[in-house]
């Protein structure tokens, strides 16, 4: 299939800028870098990895891409920008569908995803009961490389994601509080990326790291 790599870049770019206003800021930065290499002329090969890489990017479910809106300094919806986001959102998405989805791109993308460092969070426990008969506590389970994992306490959680407490507590925080209403919802199947609270299907993980 042959791809406007052109318009692609900068589509991606737009796209990215965008992605800084909703507090993507990770999300955002592989997008440009992604669009930049495009501008030097990439191989086909490399356009369907990045095809491949874009699909899994959307595919976030509720509380993902799809979800988001961007707002105006005031807390109110801007309607233009997100007029503009939703269009190149769609046209990301028609990109994403438009070649293969072979292992070897899927097993690619996994390693990817982990290649910066990358963790995946996910709330397995809670505490249930009333004091004094409270029994349980807090577990989660992180992904630190394709299939390992390892369980933590919220004391441990920080040190095994890596997260750094001279910087600012707002990703932590967002961290925890989209993997908490994931586990309400009964969707403890999901994994949520630090630092980005980007949410990742599990089944797209497992494919991304078989």
């Amino acid at each position: 299939m042959t791809t406007d790599v052109n318009a692609l870049a900068l589509d991606m770019l737009t796209f990215s800028g965008l992605l800084r206003i909703i507090r993507q800021p990770q999300l955002a930065e592989n997008y440009e870098a992604r669009a930049k290499y495009f501008l030097s002329g990439p191989a086909e090969e490399e356009v369907e990895e990045t095809r491949a890489w874009v699909r899994l990017t959307l595919q976030g479910g509720s509380g993902g891409l799809g979800d988001m809106y961007v707002q105006k300094t005031d807390g109110s919806v801007d309607e233009s920008l997100t007029r503009q986001y939703t269009e190149l959102l769609q046209k990301l998405t028609d990109f994403a569908k438009g070649g293969p989805e072979p292992v070897s791109l899927l097993q690619q993308m996994g390693n990817i995803m982990f290649a910066h460092g990358y963790t995946y969070v996910r709330l397995v426990e809670v505490p249930t009961g009333k004091w004094p008969l409270r029994r349980g506590r807090t577990m989660y389970e992180v992904m630190t490389a394709p299939g390992v994992t390892r369980l933590v306490d919220s004391a441990l959680l920080g040190g095994a994601v890596s997260y750094d407490p001279r910087g600012t507590r707002r990703d932590m925080q967002e961290c925890q509080m989209t993997a908490r209403r994931l586990f309400e919802e009964g969707r403890t199947d999901d994994w949520v990326h630090f630092s980005s609270s980007q949410v990742i299907p599990g089944e797209t993980l497992r494919r991304a790291t078989a």
